[in-house]
């Protein structure tokens, strides 16, 4: 319990420095702080499927395969994530993206709230993972299936929040 309050805290520390970072923007240092973003997301994600390979491991052990292949779906769904933030629009130095540094002050409040709601989304999901794997002990298999898929559903909330993100670099803000 004490290690993953000091994992929680850690984690909340993390996303106060990277959204404190986003002076970036508004002094034209796009691409710095979007790479710092990106940098934080694949970091959690990485987080994410050292949780799941465990779990993953410790299903296997006990000869629990539905979970095992659910956990080996979730890694690859993070896997993807990660991915999706290495390679996100403004994902080289060279980008020949027209929009780039060109953010209307409205884009940019938009586009700094929706990447803390994605960073934010990533703590949950690191939260819903922690008591995954607190419950796998005291609960059936059946529940865990359950703990599972909601478990898997959050990171899929949270990869295709993110993915949103590019119409606020389009300069798209309304939905």
């Amino acid at each position: 319990m004490e290690i993953a309050t000091a994992t929680l805290a850690t984690a909340v520390q993390a996303v106060k420095l990277v959204v404190s970072a986003y002076d970036g923007y508004e002094k034209g240092r796009f691409m710095k702080t979007d790479e710092a973003v990106r940098a934080e997301i694949q970091r959690r994600c990485q987080m994410l499927i050292r949780h799941a390979e465990k779990l993953e491991q410790d299903a296997h052990g006990k000869g629990q395969r539905d979970i095992r292949q659910s956990l080996a779906q979730i890694i690859e769904s993070i896997q993807a994530y990660r991915r999706d933030a290495q390679f996100a629009l403004s994902g080289t130095h060279l980008s020949g993206h027209s929009g780039i540094g060109k953010l209307k002050a409205k884009a940019v409040r938009k586009l700094v709230d929706h990447d803390s709601a994605s960073l934010n989304s990533l703590v949950e999901a690191t939260r819903m993972g922690n008591a995954l794997a607190e419950a796998v002990s005291q609960s059936s298999e059946e529940e865990i299936q359950t703990m599972v898929a909601e478990w898997h559903q959050k990171i899929n909330r949270a990869r295709n929040h993110f993915l949103e993100r590019n119409m606020y670099i389009d300069g798209l803000t309304k939905r």
